[in-house]
């Protein structure tokens, strides 16, 4: 079923999505930093460059180290009790603006006097615009869509019914393949320059970043909607569609998708926007979070303290050495507590060893945590690819099965995660302190490691291993790593740790007050904590 959102894009939805003390006063604030984008004066480069440069809102430390984190036990965490439902609502009320944007983009090309000379950037903002949706699907469940944003039309607009999330998916997935099967090298289509500020008008990228986003949930919707999911998985794999694959170093975002700070433009928005990623790294609840046990045992053969175990590159990436210089992981059900603070220093070196005693466990990268120059928000890579490849191989899921094939995407996967993210640390400026790269010898090594050698005779094994892989590949999309976690159920778990429980986020508050008949409606009067059970549409 095909949704066409019905919206009037000079107003947002007032009262019934984003908490408010007016309609006015909710207008004129949520347009301001998108363009005015109800203005006559809107123009289709800055509505455009608002879709992006919004994705910097979109990489919430504290949602990820108070909810998302923990829930996919992938680091270790000291405040367990994270009231997780005050930040349930950040990106529910990020999305709708987007939306308001995305729809005024759209009429603003149609208002031209060729509109099909700007298919391109229609498709662009459409792939865009896939990409928030389809996670605010994972993040909520049913949300309203087809008749959102139109309060203008009249007061019975205020309060949206929710579409069921099966029906947006589907739809969704739809636009996806038109966006990306449309996009064209024509030159008659037209350039918006630096506005074009994701991906720099490369269209073949483009391709790609479609196709990967439509794989991903054929992946991830193939037990529900099988037949759907096939067709999908057919038509990219039969029809050698475009895909992320052999990413090449000075070009990492064509084949790894997200918001690459150093694009977008004008030059220092995402950089100022950014600084409040190393500013959450100050506060407590997220300072204190450090390299798990549970990761910890999946990149390293033993407990040696001087590294010496530690056979997946990454580690020397994606985390850093206590005060004495020792890799100690926290335990993961959090019984061990910390009191230091590595990301105290001042941008060119993290804290000198013996400086900070208190700081007892191996900790995030200081240079990540300090980067805001460089560092992407990621939304899908050329691994994540890799790696659904391999579980669509070992499983057969639209294609012939072929455990050769699985083990040939499951090792690309493992690395071109390790060349992404040494990749990463040798392009950006922030990272004075460049780690060694991994020689051939040491990829040979991890990938022969009983820990990540593949047997695609055994599907149990092979499946936990993509699995796996996978979850870490995504230690900085965390959000993906709470999706892999509870679609698989396959991923790693320190045993001390309960179950999964967070299987959704809970509706902000605000719905339940502004639009409470759909809200009950969607959520049965559920409680925010008693919604968190609830499982999203395509969890088994």
């Amino acid at each position: 079923m095909k949704i066409i959102p019905n919206i009037l894009y000079t107003s947002l939805l007032c009262g019934a999505l984003l908490s408010s003390v007016s309609c006015r006063k909710d207008f004129e604030e949520l347009n301001e930093p998108y363009n005015q984008a109800g203005e006559e004066s809107a123009s289709i480069p800055g509505l455009y460059n608002g879709l992006v440069s919004s994705l910097g809102k979109y990489g919430d430390d504290v949602l990820n180290v108070g909810v998302l984190y923990p829930t996919a036990n992938q680091q270790a965490f000291q405040n367990i009790a994270t009231p997780f439902v005050n930040y349930a609502g950040g990106y529910w009320s990020q999305y709708y603006p987007d939306l308001v944007t995305y729809r005024a983009l759209l009429k603003k090309i149609t208002e031209q006097t060729d509109p099909g000379s700007f298919n391109n950037v229609k498709y662009m903002a459409t792939i865009l615009l896939a990409s928030k949706t389809l996670r605010m699907l994972d993040y909520y469940g049913d949300i309203p869509y087809s008749k959102a944003s139109n309060a203008n039309s009249g007061t019975q607009f205020f309060r949206p019914e929710y579409d069921a999330a099966p029906d947006v998916y589907k739809s969704v997935l739809e636009d996806l393949k038109e966006a990306a099967d449309g996009l064209s090298d024509d030159p008659s289509q037209v350039n918006i320059g630096s506005s074009e500020s994701f991906l720099g008008g490369n269209i073949l990228a483009w391709k790609k970043f479609g196709n990967a986003l439509r794989l991903r949930y054929a992946v991830r919707l193939f037990n529900k909607e099988t037949a759907i999911s096939s067709a999908i998985i057919t038509d990219i794999i039969s029809g050698n569609k475009p895909l992320p694959n052999n990413q090449q170093a000075g070009t990492l975002q064509n084949d790894n998708f997200g918001l690459w700070p150093n694009l977008v433009a004008p030059a220092g928005t995402i950089k100022d926007a950014l600084a409040s990623k190393w500013d959450s790294y100050h506060e407590l609840s997220i300072s204190n979070i450090r390299m798990s046990s549970n990761v910890w045992n999946q990149m390293s053969s033993t407990n040696a303290t001087n590294g010496s175990g530690i056979f997946d590159p990454r580690c020397f990436v994606f985390f850093q050495t206590n005060d004495a210089n020792l890799w100690v992981p926290q335990p993961q059900d959090g019984s061990q507590t910390e009191g230091g603070t590595p990301y105290r220093g001042e941008g060119t070196a993290r804290r000198p060893f013996g400086t900070d005693p208190t700081n007892k466990f191996a900790s995030f990268n200081y240079f990540i945590a300090y980067d805001r120059l460089f560092y992407p928000i990621l939304v899908i890579t050329e691994a994540d690819v890799h790696f659904l490849l391999a579980e669509i191989y070992q499983r057969g899921m639209g294609v012939a099965k072929d455990v050769t094939k699985a083990r040939t995407e499951y090792e690309a996967g493992i690395r071109s995660s390790v060349d992404f993210w040494y990749a990463y640390t040798q392009l950006s400026a922030i990272w004075t302190a460049k780690p060694t790269l991994p020689t051939p010898v040491q990829m040979t090594a991890m990938l022969a490691n009983p820990k990540v050698l593949y047997n695609g005779a055994n599907d149990a094994d092979a499946l936990r291993k993509i699995a796996t892989q996978a979850w870490l590949a995504t230690m900085f999309q965390p959000w993906e790593a709470w999706a892999i976690a509870r679609r698989t159920q396959l991923t790693p778990r320190d045993p001390a740790l309960p179950t999964l429980s967070i299987n959704r986020m809970p509706y902000p508050d605000d719905e339940n007050v502004n639009n409470h008949e759909n809200w009950q409606k969607a959520t049965s009067g559920k409680s925010p904590t008693d919604q968190v059970s609830v499982k999203v549409y395509w969890m088994q």
